[in-house]
């Protein structure tokens, strides 16, 4: 007896697909059962090595800014010569002061040897630095008001033309010639905290600051009584302290609550740090400073020392 074709068909494809299964082993056996598993698909991964990051952190920074040594000046000899001094100006009829643009004519010109293009500074004598401590004469302090160039000369006289003026710059000011002033580099590190010792190297004083301020903070360009003669050098660091103890101000209110009591004779306190400064200019025994870091109020009067 034959099977429908129809028959015959599905009994071929029931018989395939047992033999097929027959064929497969089983999965594992987990625990008494059988488990199925699944195979993962393998994962790649790519690692990027990113470049280092350069940053100027560590990097020797300016101490200082022109204005704070160009503006400020330097310690000399009293009645110091110069080789030209302004006695008039193209517009004296209408201001007194001049400022940057404004043309002054001096005293000397070809018989002295100026030529044009030549580069001076403005400088004014002002009056006597003396030590805020001791009262003894440090010198004369000599003022930089701004720079100029010779714009023409003549026989015996010669204009010269302001080309930076730090402020007003008054008749009869003197001309010196202008040295370039480079503000040093340097990298900072950690300034002194409560309990430091001192590093026992060379101390001494702010005798001046920039403009006579008062009240001395960040950035105040001010002038010590340290200079190349206790080899300090531009970009050397200087810490700022003082002993904070009792002054007498002469007045008596009543109360012990408001005396300013000084601590018995032979008696010790530590230091109270107030900041730290960058050398930027160094004479024989002085120099100017940037207070780069201040935590206190700072003044004329206050010890400095050779970090």
């Amino acid at each position: 007896m034959r099977l429908p074709v129809r028959l015959a068909a599905a009994g071929s494809a029931f018989l395939l697909v047992g033999a097929v299964a027959a064929q497969e082993k089983p999965p594992p056996k987990v625990g008494g059962q059988y488990q199925a598993t699944a195979q993962q698909p393998e994962v790649k991964t790519i690692t990027r090595i990113q470049p280092p990051v350069k940053t100027t952190e560590a990097a020797p920074q300016p101490m200082g800014y022109e204005s704070n040594v160009y503006c400020f000046g330097y310690v000399g000899a009293a009645r110091e010569p110069f080789p030209f001094v302004t006695i008039g100006a193209e517009s004296l009829i209408e201001q007194n002061d001049f400022i940057t643009g404004d043309l002054m004519y001096l005293d000397g010109g070809v018989d002295r040897g100026l030529k044009e293009g030549d580069e001076f500074w403005l400088v004014t004598e002002q009056e006597d630095i003396f030590h805020p401590v001791t009262n003894r004469n440090l010198g004369r302090f000599y003022q930089y008001r701004g720079r100029a160039s010779v714009l023409s000369v003549q026989a015996r006289t010669a204009t010269i033309r302001i080309t930076a003026a730090c402020g007003d710059v008054p008749l009869g000011a003197a001309l010196k010639p202008f040295e370039p002033i480079p503000i040093p580099l340097a990298r900072k590190t950690p300034a002194a905290v409560a309990g430091d010792l001192p590093s026992g190297k060379a101390t001494g004083h702010i005798i001046r600051s920039m403009d006579s301020l008062v009240a001395i903070g960040s950035d105040s360009a001010v002038m010590v009584d340290l200079g190349a003669d206790h080899g300090v050098q531009p970009g050397d660091f200087l810490t700022i302290y003082r002993y904070a103890q009792g002054r007498e101000f002469g007045i008596r209110p009543v109360g012990a609550s408001w005396e300013m009591k000084k601590p018995p004779v032979g008696s010790e306190i530590p230091r109270t740090y107030l900041g730290e400064m960058a050398v930027l200019m160094v004479g024989d025994r002085w120099a100017v400073a940037r207070v780069t870091d201040s935590y206190r109020l700072i003044e004329v009067g206050d010890e400095v020392e050779l970090k």
